[in-house]
Parts: C-alpha cells; sequence; structure tokens
C-alpha cells in the first residue's frame, strides 16, 4: 500500500529590492534646476564619474645624498565631475529645444552651477562646478539627433569638497536658547547644543570630513569680539562699537572670500588686531569660547557654516 506524504509549499522567496541611484540635479547660474531623473527630459546614463574621493597632491623634498624623499604636505586637487546623459524628446522640435536651453544654461561665460546629488534616503550633497566640454555633439543614424541625443558632460570644481545645507546656530545674552544639530550618533537621533550666555563657552560639532568655515553676524550693542576655538587653540579679536542692535558686524572666514563688514557693508578689516585667525571648524567637535563685551540683553550672535565632505 503507497505512503502518502504530504506535500509541503515551496517556500516563498521575497527578492532584495534594488537599491535606487543618487538623483544628479544641475542648478545652472541663474536657479533653475536641470534633474537628471527624465522629469525635464534629460535622464542621467551609467557611468557617473568622480563624485567620490577627491584627488590628492603630495608635496616631497628630494635630497641629492638621500635615498627617497622627505614628505611635506597634501592638498585636494580640483575636482573634475563626468555626467553621461541622454536628451529625449517627442519631437524633433522639443529635443532641440531641450538641448539648446541646457547648453545656453550652463555656458561657463554665466557663472558656476551646482551639482546636487540626493541619496534615497533624503539627504543631498551639493558641489559647485564650471561646465568645461561635453555636448559638442554627435549626432548619428536613426533617431540620434533627431529625437534623442547622448552627450558626457564634464565639469570642473575649484573647491574639490561637497557641502551640504547650511547649519544656523544663534546666542543670546538673555534667555537660554535650543539648537539642534544634525550630528550622527549610534542611535540616528539628534544632539542639543545650548548657550545660556553670549558671554561663555559653547561646543559645536562638525559632522564634515573637512574643516567648516563658518559665518558670523554680530548685533548690537557691543564694543569688542573675541573668538577662540579651543580645541584648535586658534582665536581673533575685533575691536567695533556697535551701539543699537541695527548695528551689526559680519565675519566670513571662507577662504577666497573672507570678509569683515558693517551692517552697510563697509569693510572693517582694521577692526581685528594683529595675530588675528579666521579659523575653521575642525571635524567632529568644537570647544568654543565667544566673548562680547559692552553686550545687553539686545546683543546677538549667529554663525552658521555648511559641513563639507570628501565624497557625495
Amino acid at each position: 500500500m503507497p505512503i502518502l506524504v504530504p506535500v509541503s509549499a515551496p517556500p516563498v522567496v521575497t527578492p532584495p529590492s534594488v537599491p535606487q541611484p543618487a538623483v544628479t540635479t544641475i542648478v545652472d547660474p541663474a536657479g533653475r534646476a536641470w534633474p537628471l531623473d527624465g522629469s525635464s527630459g534629460i535622464h542621467r546614463q551609467p557611468g557617473r564619474k568622480g563624485f567620490h574621493a577627491p584627488t590628492y597632491v603630495h608635496y616631497r623634498d628630494e635630497s641629492p645624498m638621500v635615498d627617497g624623499a622627505f614628505w611635506r604636505g597634501v592638498r585636494a586637487s580640483v575636482r573634475e565631475l563626468f555626467i553621461p546623459i541622454v536628451i529625449i524628446g517627442q519631437t524633433r522640435a522639443e529635443l532641440l529645444a531641450t538641448r539648446r536651453a541646457l547648453i545656453a544654461s550652463i555656458s561657463p561665460r554665466r557663472g558656476e552651477c551646482t551639482i546636487v546629488s540626493a541619496q534615497p534616503d533624503g539627504t543631498r550633497r551639493m558641489i559647485g562646478a564650471r561646465y568645461v566640454s561635453g555636448m559638442e555633439g554627435e549626432e548619428g543614424k536613426g533617431p540620434w539627433g533627431v529625437l534623442l541625443m547622448s552627450y558626457g558632460l564634464t565639469f570642473v570644481a575649484d573647491a574639490p569638497y561637497f557641502y551640504s545645507d547650511p547649519i544656523p546656530l544663534e546666542w543670546g545674552s538673555g534667555d537660554v536658547t535650543r539648537t539642534e544639530l544634525p550630528i550622527p550618533g549610534d542611535d540616528g537621533a539628534y544632539e542639543v547644543v545650548s548657550a545660556s550666555q553670549i558671554l561663555g563657552s559653547s561646543s559645536v560639532v562638525n559632522p564634515g570630513d573637512v574643516d567648516a568655515y563658518p559665518v558670523w553676524e554680530f548685533n548690537g550693542p557691543f564694543t569688542e569680539i573675541a573668538l577662540t576655538n579651543l580645541t584648535s587653540g586658534k582665536s581673533m579679536t575685533l575691536t567695533h562699537t556697535a551701539g543699537t542692535p541695527a548695528d551689526t558686524l559680519t565675519i566670513d572666514t571662507t577662504p577666497g572670500q573672507t570678509a569683515v563688514v558693517d551692517q552697510a557693508g563697509a569693510n572693517q578689516w582694521d577692526s581685528l588686531s594683529a595675530g588675528y585667525s579666521l579659523w575653521p571648524l575642525v571635524p567632529l567637535q568644537n570647544d568654543l569660547s565667544i566673548e562680547v563685551s559692552g553686550s545687553t540683553t539686545l546683543t546677538g550672535a549667529r554663525m552658521t557654516y555648511r559641513p563639507r565632505y570628501e565624497s557625495d
């Protein structure tokens, strides 16, 4: 007599979800966004390059009587970005309009574009770059050149690091202010930095990979400002009289665009004391000392910085 063996249903295998790539958007100097996800008629193709680690230049000294060399330093060089795209039009006229508009928009004569790389988790990083080449065009057979065209866009970023959205901080002379910072941690939660008074200390965490350069803005009343990064040991002192809350002093520490100006935009470089350093925020924690002489409860201090990263 045959023995009946129950047949169990085969296990259900759920295929792994396919990770979605980053969405690349070109923002032209006029502020128009060109998303490369097909929504603007432009599709990014596989083969994007230059969005990960920067290229480094090492400096070494050599001696004729010593083997090898002596390493002296390193710096990141300009970054070249390569983005392959296909422009698709439903008609010849549509293809021409999109191609012509994109060529005109990203022209380096108009200024620097911003390349935005947005990840599926919602985070995004940006880099400023100028168009170099790639849209010269080579029309082929069939629909190529009639309804679609492929290009390999090359951009060059003078500043080789990506940056994220700006992080603002505020301090006041009176009530306690609380500012939430997106500091990555094991629990993924936000950390909180508090400053009880403008005359005192505070800690700021730079979540980036490299130094970040803050922009400071103070509103009066005040007569002198002393800013010290206790972590790096660098400081700057400015002697400037601001009599009312409408009187301000802005200090931009960004290399290539450093400035010290008042509310009217007048240059106030001479307010800096000798030996000053327009110091940056180093990666991770920065212990700061913020001292403002002649301040009242109306005095305020603000700092904005953009974390910088070695990749998108």
